[in-house]
């Protein structure tokens, strides 16, 4: 009797494990989807508004404000609704000019109907070209006023460190700068500028682009690689829609001599590039010289003997480079960056990466990639602006004697002070006047000084 009951109790555990097996995977799927459906529910209530492909939600998080340097009262508490900053920038974003909360845009459509970026749409249907291009200026008007606030607000701030390596910095320049508006305003600017040379209005246009230059300059007052690689950038911007207008428009003398006023107090910004390099080798050299002490960073004593032979000599060879190279080549302190200077230092950060040398100058190799590109717009820079000045001195003198001139002789002595003082920073401008009557301006760079090339412009058109 008993074994019968064992045989039957055999078969009950066999029924109950196989029933087991066989619903184990159901509970395995069953709970994978109630775990999917709610990591999806999650998913969409953070990601459903927001645009994916958006660079500003994958960037690191901001430095805390312990570490980082103090802002302008006008930044602070912008967190917070209802406080004067909130309000301003606010009101600031609310213009179609400036439309810096793009993300904002995107993750609610009722924002995008209620603001005024809806009624460009409208211009579409209105009947003369006349009609659409005065209503776009219209609704294109930056707030002077608040522009005037913030160019204010970065000349008093402290210097602002931007949380990323400092050769990333232009990368990221958008998307750091969008948080002040200052990118925007720029294009806001560029873009009026724009409408006013189609409406005819070359005054207009002169005062927007000597606004976007003043806060080009603004910008560019830190000692830092992001902020001389922004100002560049802005400045770029405002020569663009200069260049676009130049070209058989009937600009009034006191715009042009305004323009190249505003275009002659620029200082060179290869003469600026060195500091930032200097700026920057203090900053490397205080970085190996913190690696050497434990105790900064919680720890105790020193770092070991060959650590501390290792960083010394690091220390040595990376002085010793920015010293032949870019800071005092031949033993003369160099009073401005060449692009032969750069090439000079990348050739040897090259020769010396391989081996051990590449664990022991790890610090100076991340300069190393910054060198050829962003290093080298600052250069380029220079001839953009130079040139602009030659055109402007040219379209003066059609302003006022009605036609080209025939040499740069012919210009006025301004314009000759500046080609000589152009000369002695190793610079030629070459002035010829086509039998059509176009002129063609080329700066001529001696050979390792400045851009890779030779810059030439001709107009009309323009065609930089």
């Amino acid at each position: 009797m008993s074994e019968q009951k064992r045989k039957r109790s055999w078969w009950k555990w066999l029924l109950s494990l196989t029933l087991l097996a066989l619903l184990t995977p159901v509970i395995v799927l069953l709970v994978f989807k109630a775990s999917t459906e709610k990591a999806w529910e999650q998913y969409e209530a953070e990601w459903h508004s927001r645009d994916p492909f958006s660079v500003s939600h994958y960037l690191p998080a901001p430095v805390p404000k312990s570490q980082n340097l103090a802002f302008h009262p006008l930044f602070e508490n912008l967190e917070k609704r209802g406080s004067p900053a909130h309000t301003w920038f606010a009101s600031f974003r609310a213009n179609p000019a400036c439309p810096g909360a793009q993300d904002d845009f995107r993750a609610n459509p009722a924002t995008m109907q209620r603001s005024d970026l809806s009624r460009i749409a409208s211009v579409a249907l209105l009947d003369s070209k006349e009609e659409r291009i005065a209503e776009l200026v219209r609704l294109n008007q930056p707030v002077s006023e608040q522009l005037d606030q913030l160019s204010e607000a970065l000349a008093q701030r402290p210097h602002y460190h931007v949380p990323h390596p400092w050769h990333d910095s232009l990368l990221l320049l958008e998307t750091e700068s969008s948080g002040l508006q200052i990118l925007s305003a720029a294009h806001g600017y560029l873009l009026r500028a724009t409408l006013h040379l189609h409406s005819e209005n070359p005054s207009g246009a002169a005062a927007d682009i000597t606004s976007c230059l003043r806060l080009s300059s603004v910008v560019g007052q830190d000692p830092l690689l992001m902020n001389l690689l922004a100002e560049c950038k802005l400045r770029s911007l405002a020569l663009s829609a200069l260049w676009d207008g130049l070209a058989g428009k009937s600009w009034s003398e006191e715009d042009l001599r305004k323009l190249g006023k505003k275009l002659s107090t620029i200082p060179p910004a290869h003469d600026r590039l060195l500091n930032v390099i200097r700026v920057s080798r203090a900053q490397v050299l205080g970085l190996i010289d913190q690696l050497q002490d434990f105790s900064a960073g919680g720890g105790s004593g020193k770092a070991p003997a060959l650590t501390r032979f290792f960083l010394a000599a690091n220390r040595l060879s990376y002085c010793r480079d920015l010293q032949e190279c870019i800071l005092a080549p031949g033993g003369e302190l160099a009073q401005q960056t060449t692009r032969s200077g750069l090439r000079h230092y990348e050739e040897r950060l090259q020769d010396r990466a391989q081996g051990l040398s590449k664990y022991i100058n790890a610090p100076s190799l991340m300069m190393a990639t910054s060198f050829s590109g962003p290093f080298s717009s600052t250069l380029e820079s220079d001839g953009e602006v130079l040139a602009a000045r030659w055109a402007i001195e040219i379209e003066l003198h059609r302003a006022i004697h009605g036609s080209y001139p025939s040499t740069l002789e012919a210009l006025t002595p301004t314009a000759m002070k500046t080609l000589e003082a152009a000369v002695t920073k190793g610079q030629k401008t070459v002035y010829q006047l086509k039998k059509d009557g176009t002129p063609v301006i080329s700066i001529e760079w001696t050979a390792g000084t400045g851009p890779a090339k030779d810059i030439v412009w001709s107009y009309p058109p323009s065609n930089p």
